[in-house]
């Protein structure tokens, strides 16, 4: 259990000092994800990019930037972030379904290793954009390998009929163009089948045909230098990342002697376990044949129980005052879909009492709003045995107003 890199004396320090509902982070875990997957791939030292999808906060996002991991954006906001915590702009793929003739051009500007396209059109788009820049754009694109990850159909993206990606029919066509065009530079392809993927072999289909599909391109004179396959490796909530041994030796193995730099874009697997959500007990209550705990941290602080369903595991922060029950963990949001646990077995706890929701440390904090008007919770980052500091403040009632134009 990840219980044992969050110690109950300095959850309680930070929540006295940093407030209730606070995500917390661990460095030690966070680190320790990222130096498995490098571990793993040693063999050919692929380019790692981390997913900022999953987590984009500074103080993380600088932790594996100087472990020489790049980053995948899919914004110009993520882009910006991504310069800020010191990633090298040559590390910085540009991935995403819908960017703006902005967004490209702010990518072709701050030099990215290359933009992932999705589309003809915006193939399109990205050679007029460097056009105007008077240079040529660097890009890959994201091939749908039609091959079913086995996950929640909500991120399950490597089907056909998905919105993400093309096929390789039409990636064919796209790179025929691109390689007459003089303003596009074809550097490389891509697949991304989807988060929570718990074996290797969906990697290893998708890999297989998107290698055979790369060697198809050389034969007619179109030479790709990377290929990259995504992210989306599993972790299963209350516990750190799945061996990566079955992945490497799945993707290596495609791979190997093709000359093809590889890229991973690893996200929810380092950052998942990595971070807690701390909340607060305010009330307990019996409502027919449930009960609640309601706590101050809401489904604006962690929508993924609501939206996928997903099943944290939560403890008590001390000894509950009472005995043993099955609670519904809920929140202060006007929503019945407001929770953040159900039927969790837990000793009634007191009133005040901390709570842990585990394996929150990504798409936690980066999928938070301020429904209900509810000001964003503050980020802490465990340091060392007993240190840890600040590195996101909780926002104010001021801050729900500060872009408002009256």
């Amino acid at each position: 259990m990840l219980a044992k890199y969050f110690k109950p004396s300095l959850l309680k320090k930070i929540a006295a000092g940093a407030g209730t509902p606070v995500y917390v982070y661990s460095k030690a875990v966070f680190l320790k994800q990222i130096r498995a997957y490098k571990k793993a791939f040693r063999a050919t030292a692929p380019l790692f990019c981390y997913a900022m999808k999953a987590n984009s906060s500074a103080g993380l996002c600088a932790l594996a930037a100087a472990e020489g991991f790049g980053a995948d954006v899919v914004s110009g906001g993520e882009l910006y972030r991504a310069l800020r915590a010191g990633f090298e702009p040559g590390k910085i793929i540009f991935s995403g379904v819908g960017k703006t003739p902005e967004e490209l051009e702010y990518a072709l500007k701050a030099g990215v290793l290359f933009i992932n396209a999705e589309s003809f059109e915006e193939v399109l788009e990205l050679e007029r954009a460097a056009a105007r820049l008077k240079t040529r754009a660097p890009f890959s694109l994201r091939i749908n390998p039609d091959v079913d990850p086995h996950t929640h159909k909500f991120i399950a993206t490597g089907k056909l009929g998905t919105k993400f990606g093309v096929s390789f029919e039409e990636a064919q066509k796209i790179y025929m163009y691109a390689a007459e065009s003089a303003y596009l530079k074809p550097v490389g392809a891509q697949f991304h089948i989807g988060s929570q993927v718990h074996t290797a072999a969906p990697y290893a289909q998708a890999a297989g045909r998107l290698a055979a599909f790369i060697l198809k391109l050389a034969s007619r004179g179109v030479n790709l230098k990377y290929a990259d396959v995504g992210g989306g490796w599993g972790v299963k909530e209350g516990a750190e990342m799945a061996d990566l041994a079955p992945l490497a030796r799945a993707v290596e193995g495609v791979f190997e002697g093709t000359g093809l730099k590889l890229v991973l874009e690893p996200g929810r697997s380092i950052a998942a376990p990595a971070g807690i959500l701390l909340t607060r007990v305010i009330y307990r209550k019996r409502g027919g044949h449930k009960n609640f705990i309601v706590v101050d941290a809401a489904m604006n602080d962690l929508v993924r129980p609501a939206l996928y369903g997903a099943k944290h595991p939560v403890a008590l922060i001390g000894p509950g005052s009472g005995p043993e029950a099955v609670y519904d963990i809920v929140g202060p949001v006007c929503e019945s879909g407001d929770f953040l646990a159900e039927d969790a077995r837990l000793r009634e706890p007191a009133a005040g009492q901390l709570i842990a929701i585990y394996s929150a440390g990504a798409y936690g904090f980066s999928m938070s709003s301020q429904y209900n008007s509810r000001p964003r919770a503050a980020e802490a980052l465990i340091t060392g045995a007993a240190a840890w500091r600040l590195i996101r403040r909780r926002e104010t009632y001021k801050d729900l107003t500060a872009p408002e134009i009256p």
